[in-house]
């Protein structure tokens, strides 16, 4: 085992101050107000980490900023926070933008079949709120004229999901589907209280899941119930579909469960058809101890890749090896394969080339170290200490990893902060290069050998990756050419999420897997943001099992969570 430790001590040197980023070499032009300005540097040759371009949409705005969807046909969308911005990806060049007024854009935009789709909701205490709390445009992706709106009366809980010609709002009490071409409401499905981490869409089929403990498949065409199943106290995980199977995680309550015995934390295979068990692995929970202390290795993420199906458990404030740990079992029979215990929780994992890379901490207190573990055995190849935490899932793009991390420069006399993009080597853990950012990096998307960020809540960086294979010419793993709804067009998952391994934050499922670098997520991500039209993977990577929406979306649903993770840590340490 080989450590690796890129901590902020002994690495201040590198957190610069804006405007002396060590990779930041272009000299972009930065804009005032709610301008846009670019800074491209061209043809220019540059190395890895190097600044290509950089926007700055100048924002006031200090809890969010903008928030970039996957490269389609050579354009980047933002969502900012009152403006839809469609930039050339190899420039930074503005191609249109279209403003929201006074409402608020969430998450990031969604392309599929030539249109953007982007969800509004109106900010808590506005004098502009009315009876419509949430607004969704669809947007022509060539010119930004917008082709409708609907108006929905509750206020979305979670990142839409474009599948089957069809837009799925997840509002708090219902489920809206709505045609992607009209924007004609088609049916709405209701659930308890609250949609609980997303919705996935695999062969006709909806999966969502509510905050009471119940899984739904509801028919798409017609919004009728195929059936449900009740998980006992609640769903900790995304949904995830792999081969015609809906992967869940979720804890039941001490009621159901023997005389005396401890809440259940558990992995259930339902078959999507028809909601029947088809099998359920329970982690073990036993200590031995009289007094274990508080055991609750609730799961982070469940996500299939391959034949496998990969879970993470949170950490515990108890002795158990159920916590903290990676799992690997058997998508067929609900076997354990191997049990990986890592340094904390376990909340994003992708894998590339054999090797399985999980990381700890997302968006929550405590250490945000990277594994790399070797996907046959469980056996640690290497770890990387990126940080105070991690602020997105674990990337995989043609050998080099990426992390985003957050990172502590002083406590005394003032606490102090930053956050890093980590490049690493994948097969070793070394770092090759670095971007530093003084405030806040959302989850990078990646195409044609760029990284593309989002920084300081207020500037777009497109940065060299030093990805690109010198012997080939070929696009990189994230660029999107259409993702027009037909799950076989993606088959990338949660880890979409923008990547090309696969990503388990947030997400794998075939619908997914139409995604998830969330990964989507709460779930992964590897290594690109791409979806081709032939739904092939990149050769080099692998990817959990997922669909087109999750695909799309993966890396929206981790940015909400971490999001709402993220606000509180600033809210904490103000």
């Amino acid at each position: 085992m080989v450590g690796n430790d890129s901590g902020a001590s002994g690495n201040q040197s590198l957190a610069l101050s804006p405007g002396r980023r060590r990779f930041l070499r272009g000299a972009a032009g930065v804009c005032l107000a709610s301008t846009v300005g670019i800074g491209s540097v061209g043809a220019t040759k540059s190395s890895p980490g190097d600044e290509r371009w950089r926007v700055d949409f100048g924002n006031s705005d200090s809890l969010s900023g903008p928030s970039l969807s996957p490269v389609v046909d050579g354009s980047l969308f933002v969502n900012n926070t009152d403006a839809v911005h469609a930039l050339t990806a190899s420039t930074g060049d503005e191609e249109w933008q279209f403003g929201v007024g006074e409402t608020r854009l969430l998450d990031s935009p969604i392309v599929s079949d030539g249109t953007v789709f982007v969800a509004t909701d109106v900010p808590f205490g506005s004098e502009t709120q009315d009876e419509s709390d949430t607004s969704v445009y669809a947007l022509d992706a060539a010119t930004g004229t917008q082709e409708w709106q609907f108006d929905a009366y509750e206020q979305s809980v979670a990142p839409l999901v474009v599948a089957d010609d069809t837009v799925f709002i997840p509002g708090q009490f219902c489920v809206y589907a709505v045609d992607a071409a009209t924007g004609d409401q088609r049916w709405q499905f209701e659930v308890g209280y609250g949609v609980e981490d997303g919705l996935t869409v695999s062969d006709g089929t909806l999966y969502v899941g509510d905050s009471d403990g119940n899984v739904f498949a509801v028919n798409v065409a017609t919004g009728e119930e195929a059936w449900r199943f009740d998980v006992g106290m609640r769903l900790t995980t995304e949904l995830t579909v792999a081969d015609g199977t809906l992967f869940v995680g979720a804890m039941s309550d001490a009621e159901q469960q023997p005389a005396g015995a401890d809440l259940q934390y558990y992995i259930s295979a339902l078959d999507g058809a028809t909601g029947d068990e088809r099998w359920r692995f329970t982690l073990d929970t036993a200590t031995g101890e009289d007094d274990p202390g508080i055991v609750s290795p609730r799961l982070e993420f469940v996500t299939v890749v391959d034949d496998t199906v990969f879970a993470g458990s949170d950490e515990c404030y108890g002795n158990s090896s159920a916590c903290s740990s990676l799992y690997a079992v058997d998508a067929t029979t609900g076997e354990e394969t191997w049990q990986f215990e890592a340094s904390g929780s376990v909340d994003t994992m992708t894998k590339a080339n054999g090797t399985v890379f999980a990381g700890t901490a997302l968006g929550r207190a405590g250490d945000g170290i990277v594994h790399a573990v070797d996907a046959d055995t469980g056996t640690e190849v290497w770890n990387f200490n990126a940080g105070n935490l991690l602020a997105s899932p674990v990337t995989v793009v043609n050998g080099t990893l990426f992390v985003v991390s957050r990172i502590i420069r002083s406590t005394e006399p003032e606490f102090e902060d930053a956050y890093r993009l980590n490049a690493l080597d994948a097969a070793t853990g070394d770092e090759k290069w670095q971007f530093v950012a003084e405030r806040d990096i959302d989850p990078p998307r990646f195409a044609d050998d760029t990284v593309f960020l989002s920084a300081d809540y207020t500037t777009v960086h497109a940065l060299d990756a030093g990805t690109a294979d010198p012997n080939e010419e070929t696009e990189t793993d994230d660029t999107e050419r259409s993702a027009d709804g037909d799950e076989s067009a993606a088959s990338r998952s949660n880890a979409d999420e923008d990547s090309a391994g696969e990503t388990a934050n947030d997400e794998s499922n075939e619908s997914r897997s139409e995604s998830e670098g969330n990964e989507s997520a709460t779930a992964p991500v590897a290594a690109d943001d791409t979806e081709s039209d032939d739904g092939s993977e990149n050769p080099e990577d692998e990817m959990p099992g997922m669909g087109i929406p999750a695909a799309v979306t993966s890396l929206g649903g981790v940015g909400y969570l971490l999001k709402r993770r993220l606000e509180r840590f600033d809210s904490d340490d103000s």
